[in-house]
């Protein structure tokens, strides 16, 4: 994660915080006392979400999964091998394997298909799109993965995880070990 990435998670989580907890206070305490608490427990929070963010790189590094800016939209794309019917199939396996999924849409003939995750204590859930182009003898495919809540600073990584373990199901349900990958301007 870079530091202007870091910086803004850290103020806007501290701001947040500071607000909401702040002015409803103001009415009823004095203002310095409520302007001093609500900084300090801002600071404070916005300290914790950045261990949290870092704590949730490690899990992800630890798991082989590079979590590069940790933003809470994702997306990437794959060239594999095949037709637009066993890329699907093998898509929607490889969709079905994350945890808490549950798709919500899918066209098999436009290589469509669109899920949601539940909530977990990492987020409020996501909508992943995944979109196939390319009909033989090689596909293209796309996916994305972003915030249910669209107000969402930060996931600790859920975005990161959930396209990087889609596209490893994807290539071991396809069989493939080196092929042209692109994922948000970088090599898998």
């Amino acid at each position: 994660m870079s530091n202007f990435s870091r910086s803004r998670l850290f103020w806007g989580s501290a701001l947040s915080i500071a607000l909401a907890t702040g002015i409803p206070r103001l009415q009823h305490s004095r203002p310095v006392i409520v302007l001093i608490t609500s900084v300090i427990g801002g600071l404070l929070f916005g300290r914790f979400i950045l261990w949290m963010t870092d704590r949730n790189m490690r899990h992800l590094t630890d798991q082989g999964i590079d979590p590069g800016d940790m933003q809470p939209t994702q997306s990437g794309s794959i060239e594999v091998e095949g037709d637009l019917a066993s890329v699907y199939t093998a898509c929607r396996r490889s969709l079905l394997r994350l945890r808490k999924l549950e798709v919500t849409n899918e066209n098999p003939i436009t290589g469509e298909l669109s899920a949601k995750t539940g909530c977990t204590w990492r987020s409020f859930g996501e909508k992943i799109s995944v979109s196939i182009t390319g009909d033989g003898p090689n596909a293209t495919v796309h996916i994305e993965s972003k915030p249910r809540l669209s107000t969402t600073q930060a996931d600790y990584g859920k975005g990161v995880e959930n396209v990087a373990l889609f596209t490893r199901y994807l290539l071991s349900d396809l069989g493939e070990t080196t092929p042209n990958n692109r994922w948000s301007d970088r090599e898998i």
